[in-house]
């Protein structure tokens, strides 16, 4: 008899192919992003808000300016707002056309994180099919794909600069493109659209990189013409008055008022590092491990791939570490970095696999995997309150009324903004008990959303007569008669 080889078969050939894997990431990261996006509703502090803005503009026609409860709104350029008016021309005005913007930002990031990989991954098979799975599969990143807000929008800006940066090595007019992509970055998050020009600075000055001026200074005037074209006609309408709203919004964002001091920066550097200790499992160490290796690379040879992917992690970490504001979406722009950093060791890993038996197996079970968990995930319901509100709110009042609503004496924006967007009217939002108090004594006829508690608290003592027109679990509609 003939002993049997104990070497695995040669993997087929349309499994070595990139278009293969690109297809298969395609495919599964639309499961994961599209399936289910048209449940669990909006939350209400910013999904509820950038929907009801996009609403607005569709709705009224302007899509030069944001429209907010009726108000114009100043405090961020228009570029997200946009997609949300696009994105419900298309598919008209629903949840999953609001949230349909971000999830398909995600995929495209997703898709530009395995071309950047692939362009100056040294030719390792495995490293941008990983680089592009990682990100697929980091739980934050996904999060936040399926939320009608920019995180996700930006960071698909921030990262196809970064990929049309790299390609204009190649073929110099991408430059131009570039530019294009970091006016639309800052079109969506006004001054941090400008982080992509330090890691290109950093990048360029690092590894002696060749690039004609020419196209340097046409990416400049690309970049800055279309946000300045907005900017301009903003203020040219508004003047001052858009000017200081604006700049003092970003300020208060951006400046850090935390104490001053070693310690106090100290404690602002730690915390980003310890949001990713808490959420970003299990790839935190895997990326540490590609940092170690990718700055060494740095160092020693001055390599391309290196030097971007460790001037991307410290030039969006360095500067966000310093503003007053510190959550972890904040730096969403670094997660295909962290994603590319992580593929080092994983793809290495993998490609001693791939040569052992049932490899193909695997590969096949872990994409039935992601297409069971998109089939099963069911999203936690964000506006039970308001959504069953809503409708008897516009039966029972007139489009041009406004609705009162008082929630338990606090500034609870995330109501106030469902209710903007799962009614068709605008809303009168009360936050102190004498406020409410006036408003039922007035001789004005009205519509009231009131939290239970103040309900029984405040109205039924209050010898004015009402009729209930619906509740919610914790609030009640009425019409002050």
């Amino acid at each position: 008899m003939t002993a049997q080889s104990n070497t695995p078969p040669p993997l087929p050939q349309w499994f070595e192919n990139y278009t293969f894997h690109l297809v298969i990431l395609i495919v599964l990261s639309s499961s994961l992003l599209f399936s289910n996006l048209y449940k669990g509703c909006l939350s209400g502090y910013d999904d509820a808000l950038y929907a009801h803005e996009g609403k607005q503009m569709l709705v009224t026609g302007d899509w030069w300016t944001i429209r907010d409860n009726g108000m114009v709104n100043f405090e961020y350029p228009p570029m997200f707002v946009w997609l949300e008016a696009l994105s419900m021309k298309l598919w008209g005005i629903s949840d999953f056309a609001a949230k349909f913007p971000a999830a398909l930002c995600g995929l495209l990031t997703i898709v530009l994180i395995f071309c950047i990989a692939r362009l100056w991954g040294g030719g390792d098979f495995w490293l941008p099919i990983t680089a592009a799975w990682v990100l697929m599969l980091s739980q934050y990143f996904l999060k936040y794909a399926m939320h009608a807000m920019t995180d996700v929008p930006f960071t698909f800006f921030f990262t196809l600069s970064i990929y049309l940066y790299m390609k204009g090595f190649e073929r110099p007019p991408y430059l131009i493109l570039c530019g294009l992509a970091i006016g639309l970055a800052i079109l969506t998050r006004s001054i941090l659209g400008f982080l992509p020009v330090g890691i290109f600075a950093g990048h360029w000055i690092w590894t002696r990189a060749s690039l004609q001026r020419s196209y340097f200074l046409g990416a400049a005037l690309v970049g800055l013409l279309a946000p300045l074209i907005w900017y301009s006609s903003q203020y040219g309408t508004y003047g001052d008055q858009f000017l200081d709203s604006h700049l003092s919004f970003i300020s208060g964002k951006t400046l850090s008022k935390q104490a001053t001091g070693p310690w106090g920066l100290v404690r602002g550097a730690l915390e980003y590092p310890w949001l990713l200790l808490r959420l970003y499992w299990p790839w935190l160490p895997l990326m540490l491990a590609g940092l170690v290796v990718h700055i060494r690379k740095m160092a020693r040879e001055r390599e391309k791939l290196a030097t971007l992917l460790v001037a991307w992690v410290f030039v969006v970490l360095v500067p966000l570490s310093l503003a007053e504001a510190k959550v972890l979406r904040y730096i969403l722009p670094v997660f295909p970095a962290f994603a590319a950093l992580a593929a080092v060791p994983l793809s290495s890993w993998i490609s001693r696999l791939c040569k052992r038996r049932h490899f193909l197996t695997g590969y096949g079970g872990l994409c039935a995997l992601v297409l069971l968990i998109a089939a099963f995930e069911n999203p936690s319901p964000r506006a039970e309150e308001m959504s069953v509100l809503a409708p008897i709110v516009d039966r029972h009042t007139r489009p041009d009324e406004r609705v009162v609503i008082y929630t338990h004496g606090e500034r609870r924006y995330d109501y106030v903004n469902q209710l903007l967007w799962y009614s068709n009217r605008f809303s009168e939002h009360l936050i102190d008990q004498n406020q409410l108090r006036a408003r039922l004594r007035s001789g004005e006829s009205k519509t009231f959303v009131v939290d239970k508690t103040s309900y029984h608290e405040i109205v039924d003592g209050s010898g004015v007569k009402v009729a209930v027109l619906g509740d919610s679990e914790s609030f009640v509609c009425f019409k002050k008669l």
